[in-house]
């Protein structure tokens, strides 16, 4: 079976419509050294049954790692997702379904987009949540970028206080590269007196890259409204179950990566962020918010109207259809299934179940922590710091990296080494993990050192 959008017929009908003798001279703009001059090294043709071996053979190579062995986070992290998460989402009206362009008809998706900013506001401590955007890097930039419209693009400058992930940093860096925003990164004793009229922003990571609670977090919020900047903290919001929420510290922009809620690590995608705000940058906030209202309903053509709870959309900020250069986000869509399943995990595990996860990831950590620094040579990076459930250690030279490999070995993932800190793996723990993974994780890197 073959499959051809189009015939050599209507091709050379498109191409003489538009004046072109041959498909390359469309190409005529790239460098020849930038052309295949070859036909593509594609396979021949394969039965649905010799493909089917194919695939599995190529399958067979990938090392399996089982997901209680995963001592890794970084920003996606290896926790439990009921069946029911699966089972809901996996319907048809939904996991067919696109963000609705005609809202008003799309009642049942605009309830869980409703229901899901109202968790995002609970577990951030702000007024407002959009509905979702890409990842924890594209709305860490939008966070940024908002706060630069805020001040109407008179204040040029972010400041970062370490150590915020490298790579939703450099996402949000890119971003600021059109708008002439600078970011400068400055260590958290410094900030107060490197602070000026000239600065949008402050951007913390709570917890931070290594896992540190900054425990002056909410002085340092402070120093950065006294200058008039806002307060953008980028957030691991199973910590809410434990440890003050971003809204409770004075934080004006929260935003994360929403994949600890229901998602899978799926080797990295897809995943969902999650924006939130105060009141007073709503009209500053990109994409699209819900709301609920009392309006007139029927419920078949013919019958009368009753006056009902009804879902609308309340506010988008759709600036990129008609004026770009203004647009807070040119990010079109949003990832409304993954938003979905966080919705449903949240109402699932409730109030009480979110706590006890939280302090089963922080025990686990503990538990870890204790063991590991008990090792000789083995210490923390950042010596006396709080933690919820990551932390970073130094080990003697050369012994991270055979740690690593080691652990590959033996199908375990022990930590991941951060870009800003040679030597060092950082590890993270879940609910998820038992008494006998952790054993097993010491038990690896005390025979490696």
């Amino acid at each position: 079976m073959t499959f051809t959008p189009h015939t050599a017929a209507q091709r050379a009908d498109m191409l003489n419509t538009i004046g072109v003798k041959d498909f390359g001279e469309l190409l005529g703009a790239i460098p020849d050294a930038l052309l295949l001059d070859r036909e593509l090294d594609v396979p021949g043709l394969h039965g649905e049954s010799d493909l089917m071996l194919k695939s599995h053979e190529v399958l067979a190579q990938n090392r399996f790692i089982p997901v209680n062995r995963v001592f890794a986070g970084g920003g996606i992290y290896p926790h439990f997702v009921p069946a029911v998460v699966d089972a809901i989402a996996a319907r048809g009206e939904y996991l067919t379904a696109y963000t609705p362009y005609q809202p008003e008809v799309s009642q049942g998706y605009l309830q869980s987009i409703y229901e899901y900013q109202t968790y995002i506001c609970l577990l951030t401590g702000m007024d407002v949540s959009n509905a979702s955007g890409y990842d924890g890097g594209t709305t860490l930039a939008d966070a940024v970028v908002m706060a630069w419209h805020h001040a109407r693009g008179r204040r040029g400058r972010v400041m970062v206080v370490p150590s915020v992930n490298p790579k939703r940093l450099g996402v949000a860096q890119t971003y600021g590269l059109g708008l002439g925003i600078e970011f400068e990164e400055v260590a958290a004793d410094q900030l107060e007196a490197a602070l000026g009229g000239d600065v949008a922003a402050v951007v913390f990571q709570y917890p931070d890259y290594h896992g540190r609670l900054q425990e002056n977090i909410e002085e340092l919020i402070a120093a950065a409204h006294n200058s008039g900047a806002l307060a953008v903290v980028s957030y691991y919001p199973v910590a809410a179950g434990l440890l003050k929420n971003p809204g409770e510290l004075g934080a004006d922009i929260v935003c994360g990566e929403g994949q600890c809620l229901g998602n899978r690590m799926a080797f990295g995608g897809p995943v969902l962020g999650f924006l939130a705000c105060t009141d007073k940058l709503i009209r500053q906030l990109p994409g699209r918010l819900i709301g609920r209202t009392i309006c007139e309903r029927r419920d078949n053509p013919g019958d009368e109207f009753s006056q009902g709870e009804g879902f609308v959309m309340t506010l988008q900020a759709r600036e990129q259809h008609i004026r770009r250069d203004k647009a807070q986000s040119n990010i079109c869509t949003n990832q409304a299934l993954l938003a979905l399943r966080s919705c449903i995990y949240l109402g699932l595990v409730g109030r009480t179940g979110f706590i006890e996860n939280a302090k089963q990831c922080h025990a686990n950590a503990c538990a870890a922590f204790d063991a590991l620094v008990a090792l000789p040579g083995v210490e923390a990076l950042h010596p006396g710091a709080g933690f919820f459930n990551e932390f970073t250690l130094k080990f003697p030279p050369g012994k991270a990296d055979e740690i690593y490999d080691n652990a590959l070995e033996h199908h375990m993932l022990a930590g991941f080494k951060p870009d800003d800190a040679e030597g060092c793996l950082a590890f993270a723990f879940t609910e998820i993990h038992r008494q006998t993974d952790i054993e097993a994780l010491v038990e690896l890197v005390r025979e490696v050192l």
